[in-house]
């Protein structure tokens, strides 16, 4: 059974980009462009890894994790952000979030995915 992984942007070109990515690695792959439409997705449904936007109109993806982490089981989460903020940066930590500059090499974030669903590389690869 693939991996479920929500994926939160408000940039919509940059989102369906990610979104075939993911798919493409065999990831099963929920896209939202909201905060708003994100806390729906969690709500109705498991996922194993949620990779979000620091910015996200008038919320941001640590809030969407500090929501989950509170009400749900806590879930691995990927924050990605154009801006190196240390704060921000500290508040993922404290969420247990990676927190990873933009822009993203492909093969990179597929790592990291790896590695925050504990997945084995060398499997994943011939699957």
């Amino acid at each position: 059974m693939a991996k479920r992984i929500l994926a939160v942007d408000d940039d919509e070109t940059y989102l369906a980009g990610l979104g075939e990515l993911l798919e493409h690695a065999g990831y099963e792959v929920v896209l939202t462009s909201t905060f708003e439409a994100a806390k729906r997705a969690v709500l109705d449904g498991r996922f194993d890894l949620v990779l979000a936007d620091i910015r996200l109109g008038e919320y941001n993806g640590l809030q969407l994790v500090a929501m989950i982490s509170t009400a749900l089981v806590p879930v691995p989460a990927i924050i990605v952000s154009g801006f190196d903020d240390p704060v921000l940066r500290a508040d993922a930590a404290a969420f247990d979030a990676i927190f990873v500059l933009k822009p993203i090499v492909p093969r990179q974030l597929l790592q990291l995915i790896e590695e925050r669903l504990g997945l084995n590389t060398a499997e994943t690869r011939v699957s």
